[in-house]
């Protein structure tokens, strides 16, 4: 069994700290080492994780003193495999390796970046002393071959997710239906896009019944209450905060859509699958690999509010359209996305 250290910088809460917390969690406590740089909300998980931990403050990708930090660990810890996930703590792993630790180093790439041709060219010398690099979608995997990686190091293995054993079919929409949305509060998750559209919507079909929520926090909520006041949607969107319970959100939805402009891979969009939720998801990055339009969820153009108001539409007034794609989408899940597909693709690099 592998003896893994898991780089991060900044310990959030988001997809990346599910993503390596989902594999600490299918190891034992001892065979797993921590280092972070910078503390944030989601460290208490990995406290409550037993995992043995390190304090590295990394400046940057050359940060030579974290790298002989790194490298100390390493040493000390008789690790097998650091596993990273950004570029600074790829580069940093590097360094240590090129310092003498002896190790592999694996890098997953979560979250689609610009690079300039510097660093596309540093890409390429870095990481041909990758193990490998994972890609959590086809999309990510071309972006990255595009900056400076070598497709013989490129090993494309998409998310997974621990979705309920039961199924929850829908049968039918509540009476009142509920249009869910999940993400931080920011441009790029699309919840002015979603708020556009539902006034669309309310414009075009006054007297049909819905309600739309907003989970999650940031930057933008201020913005984004105005902008429901000001299409006086206040008795229809309601911005709900951050929800632990993703059980009670995901049942408490209809329709779960994901309105992104910019998106690697969507947990979102394959939790509300494993859920047998309807989802309605923009054409963008990687949610195209999950959402086979009219199959497993229906796909709308970034920014075209007519048309997800339209989709909306359909799916309040279609009682068998619902049916079938809560019940294909829960099928596509369960053959493509469960987090034991994820896991054990991830360990197989880890031992070889």
């Amino acid at each position: 069994m592998a003896k893994v250290l898991y780089l991060l910088n900044y310990v959030g809460n988001g997809g990346t700290e599910k993503y390596v917390l989902d594999l600490i969690h299918s190891s034992r406590p001892e065979d797993c080492v921590f280092i972070y740089s910078e503390a944030g909300p989601g460290l208490e998980d990995f406290k409550q994780a037993k995992i043995k931990m390190y304090h590295v403050p990394m400046q940057g990708p050359f940060d030579l003193k974290a790298a002989k930090q790194i490298k100390a660990i390493i040493q000390s810890e008789q690790i097998d495999v650091v596993h990273a996930n950004f570029l600074r703590e790829n580069y940093l792993a590097i360094l240590a390796k090129l310092m003498g630790a002896q190790c592999r180093v694996i890098w997953t790439y979560h979250v689609n970046v610009s690079m300039g041709p510097m660093i596309r060219r540093l890409n390429k010398v870095m990481t041909a002393f990758n193990h490998k690099v994972i890609t959590v979608s086809q999309y990510m995997y071309d972006q990255l071959h595009q900056k400076g990686v070598s497709t013989n190091k490129l090993q494309l293995i998409h998310n997974g997710v621990a979705g309920p054993r039961e199924q929850h079919h829908l049968n039918s929409l509540r009476d009142v239906p509920i249009i869910t949305t999940v993400g931080r509060l920011r441009e790029e998750k699309g919840q002015a896009f979603l708020i556009k559209s539902l006034a669309r919507l309310r414009q075009s079909h006054p007297n049909l019944n819905w309600n739309c929520h907003l989970y999650g926090d940031g930057p933008d909520r201020d913005q984004l209450l105005a902008l429901v006041e000001g299409l006086q949607l206040e008795n229809f969107v309601q911005l709900k905060g951050f929800c632990t319970n993703k059980e009670t959100l995901y049942l408490d939805s209809d329709i779960v859509v994901v309105p992104s402009s910019n998106e690697a891979f969507s947990y979102v969009t394959v939790e509300a699958l494993s859920y047998g939720r309807v989802v309605v998801g923009t054409n963008i990055g990687g949610i195209p690999e999950i959402i086979q339009h009219g199959h497993s969820g229906l796909l709308v153009e970034y920014g075209n509010e007519e048309q997800l108001a339209n989709t909306l539409y359909q799916l309040l007034t279609d009682t068998s359209l619902v049916q079938r794609l809560s019940k294909d989408g829960r099928e596509c899940f369960q053959q493509h996305f469960t987090i034991e597909k994820m896991i054990e693709k991830t360990k197989a690099l880890y031992e070889h």
